[in-house]
């Protein structure tokens, strides 16, 4: 579980998105019913309410969402010859922008990639 400002996909102003992260079978949208389950609201209801002291743990929203991610849920922050290649997969690599992007522009300027496992070699199978 998680939560962080919503930002425009919250649909109400200040509120904060509780989401799951669930590494599973490769899905699309086209597999999913978009329906909010009752254990899924319970678990988020229960994180905000052991978690986020002060936040009312009644929902003010909800979607579902998907998002992209590498097989190993690593992001791709490599250099391949004079390109930067950057893939910290849609929704999940959107928490980690500020750092990603650091690491994006130090890329640029010639920096090595951070760690090996975001190397494009890494995620070649």
């Amino acid at each position: 579980m998680y939560g962080l400002p919503a930002g425009s996909d919250g649909q109400v102003p200040g509120a904060v998105k509780i989401g799951a992260h669930h590494r599973g079978p490769v899905t699309t949208g086209d597999d999913r019913d978009g329906i909010i389950r009752q254990a899924a609201r319970d678990r988020a209801s229960d994180f905000v309410r052991d978690q986020l002291p002060g936040l009312d743990p009644a929902p003010v929203g909800e979607v579902t969402c998907l998002y992209t991610s590498t097989g190993n849920e690593d992001f791709i922050l490599d250099r391949y010859g004079l390109f930067v290649v950057c893939s910290p997969c849609s929704g999940h690599g959107a928490k980690f922008a500020p750092l990603t992007g650091e690491i994006a522009a130090d890329l640029a300027c010639c920096g090595a990639s951070p760690e090996r496992r975001f190397t494009l070699a890494a995620h070649r199978g």
